[in-house]
């Protein structure tokens, strides 16, 4: 039982810089598309949707892996804890 909330608390605690790292390079690409003003530019319009798919399917990925993460970590504290 042990084992089973160490693995999973490890687990959960490296797919937190990942996530991390999925929310910078979104961060990332919305920044080079930006003119001088600020706003964001694309080129087409297939460019555009492309761009708000991928970055979406990120966002919301990252997100659940985080919220799963955080269940992780409080799984753990429960069992050992609790």
């Amino acid at each position: 039982m042990e084992d089973d909330s160490l693995n999973s608390l490890i687990i959960s605690v490296l797919a937190i810089p990942f996530v991390i790292a999925i929310q910078l390079w979104v961060k990332d690409r919305r920044d080079r598309r930006r003119n001088n003003d600020g706003e964001v530019e694309f080129k087409t319009t297939r460019e555009a949707l492309f761009s708000f798919l991928i970055e979406g399917i990120a966002v919301v990925g990252g997100l659940a892996i985080l919220i799963a993460a955080t269940s992780g970590i409080a799984k753990y504290i429960i069992n050992v804890y609790g």
